[in-house]
């Protein structure tokens, strides 16, 4: 297996140094306000819009994480970004030219403010952590966020216990970078710039955003389990949650039916 020594895989800024130069130090400094799992992390600054990543996450996305396990969903230059160079010349082992576990693209229209780069930074990184420390959780929050509109339709994302907690999370790391009031002065762009446009439920994310305090303490269990509890008859969350604490310990597969 061919690895190149002299580039570091786990930041790619599509060769542009000035964007390394500017961005690389704000989102160490991110970093460092987190305890980060021992898990290998690639991220990627794109430098264009990809129409069908738009159709994924829609006109307002600001950036994404995905883990290894679920890269497939990923446009074929973005999964490569998980695996080592190989030389198919030689004999290796498939999961050897496995490189990182996670992935977090930011958008380039991101990248353009340094305030708005590190609350998404910092909002995919605390979905790297709970996946991370709570991954039973968040597998029912990603069901709670693709499915409680159908029955709570004025739902939005800051409803779902995971985002609520990132949104809360990525603004107590993006006041510490970059300071109380440029993080102020971002959220009300981003108000006034969906409520002009009519994304009435990206408003109400922002508005969320603005207002929570930022030392609030979430606590992401408490807020999920009584959502479990009232849809678990007619959601499928994909384990077993009438078993006790069914959200301790590792996500399993579900073994396919005889």
């Amino acid at each position: 297996m061919t690895k190149t020594n002299t580039i570091d895989r786990s930041w790619n800024f599509n060769h542009s140094a000035t964007k390394e130069a500017t961005l690389k130090p704000l989102c160490e400094r991110a970093e460092a306000q987190f305890q980060l799992p021992n898990a290998r992390l690639c991220r990627y600054f794109a430098d264009s819009d990809d129409p069908y990543l738009i159709q994924m996450h829609g006109a307002n996305f600001r950036g994404f994480h995905v883990p290894y396990s679920a890269c497939t969903v990923l446009p074929e230059y973005l999964l490569h970004c998980f695996f080592h160079p190989v030389d198919f010349s030689e004999d290796v082992k498939f999961e050897d030219t496995i490189a990182f576990d996670n992935l977090i693209y930011i958008r380039h229209c991101t990248c353009a403010d340094n305030t708005g780069l590190v609350t998404t930074y910092a909002h995919e990184l605390q979905h790297v952590v709970q996946r991370s420390n709570t991954p039973r959780l968040l597998a029912a929050n990603q069901v709670l966020y693709h499915n409680l509109k159908t029955f709570e339709p004025a739902t939005v994302a800051t409803d779902i216990p995971s985002e609520r907690d990132a949104n809360i999370v990525s603004k107590r790391v993006a006041e510490i970078v970059c300071g109380t009031e440029a993080v102020r002065v971002f959220a009300e762009e981003q108000i006034r710039l969906m409520h002009g446009a009519g994304e009435h439920e990206q408003e109400a994310r922002w508005i969320f955003f603005r207002d929570v305090p930022s030392s609030t303490q979430y606590g992401l269990l408490e807020a999920t389990l009584p959502l479990v509890e009232k849809y678990k008859k007619v959601l499928d969350f994909e384990m077993d949650v009438d078993q006790p604490q069914w959200w301790v310990g590792p996500l399993q597969k579900r073994k396919a039916s005889a």
